[in-house]
């Protein structure tokens, strides 16, 4: 059925400027310590105003990371064999040596392909992150722009600021176009909008000789009761009330959602 997802935004954004900045593949002193500051970007606001601590402490552990790598360039001497650049800068070089051929999107894909198959594993998941670029409907202006770079400079020497440059555009284009056709979202995303009729979906429990061992994709996390349940029973009614004629709920009939069943 054709649809389209709404998604949230700053992860796959910020994964591409991952990308964009290889595209530029930079040789100057300092590169690897822009596009060091580029993935500490992306762990510090692929979680929107809400960051992980995880997140920032990998972003900071990057930064620390740099900063003995740095010193140790500086005097000479061999980088860490175990600091966490290593595989890192592995993936960097190799972005580096792509053979770039002015078509954006094999270009684009050549690149992410380094991620995705690279040692570093914090750059495969951005290389994962950055295929939301699609669902994010960026693609045919994104490529008409790092088109025009190519054309322009014989590389794409701007690629960074094209892409940042886009995406800005395509907000303000979107801010408050309508939503039409059929629209995956989760419940965060559906707040503040209006639809016909809304379909809520719940994932199955993993179950291990008939026992639940785990239960992701839930209104209420675990579909435990808790106490009042305030957040959940709050996202759950937001949800409900986004339909103009009609909500369907769907919640596996073995382990119904417990905010349908009786209180008693």
């Amino acid at each position: 059925m054709a649809h389209t997802a709404a998604v949230d935004m700053e992860g796959p954004i910020l994964a591409a400027e991952v990308i964009a900045f290889l595209l530029q593949q930079r040789s100057h002193a300092g590169c690897f310590d822009e596009f060091v500051d580029v993935l500490c970007s992306y762990f510090s606001g692929r979680g929107g105003q809400a960051p992980t601590k995880g997140d920032l402490t990998e972003a900071a552990r990057f930064r620390s990371a740099l900063g003995k790598w740095n010193d140790c360039l500086a005097k000479g001497k061999a980088v860490p064999a175990n600091s966490v650049l290593q595989a890192t800068f592995a993936v960097h070089e190799a972005a580096a040596a792509v053979a770039l051929t002015g078509q954006p999107d094999g270009d684009w894909t050549a690149i992410r392909s380094v991620l995705e198959d690279g040692a570093c594993t914090r750059l495969a998941e951005v290389a994962k992150e950055a295929r939301n670029v699609r669902l994010l409907e960026r693609g045919t202006q994104l490529r008409q722009s790092l088109s025009q770079d190519w054309r322009d400079t014989g590389g794409y020497k701007n690629a960074l600021a094209v892409t940042r440059q886009a995406f800005v555009q395509e907000h303000f284009a979107t801010a408050h176009k309508p939503e039409s056709g059929v629209v995956v979202m989760n419940m965060h995303k559906a707040k503040g909008k209006q639809f016909d009729e809304v379909i809520i979906f719940e994932g199955w429990p993993k179950r291990y000789k008939g026992e639940i061992v785990g239960n992701p994709d839930r209104i209420v996390g675990g579909n435990v009761r808790a106490g009042a349940m305030t957040q959940a029973r709050q996202n759950f009614r937001v949800s409900v009330t986004r339909a103009k004629t009609r909500t369907t709920i769907m919640s596996p009939n073995d382990d119904v959602c417990v905010l349908l069943l009786s209180d008693e």
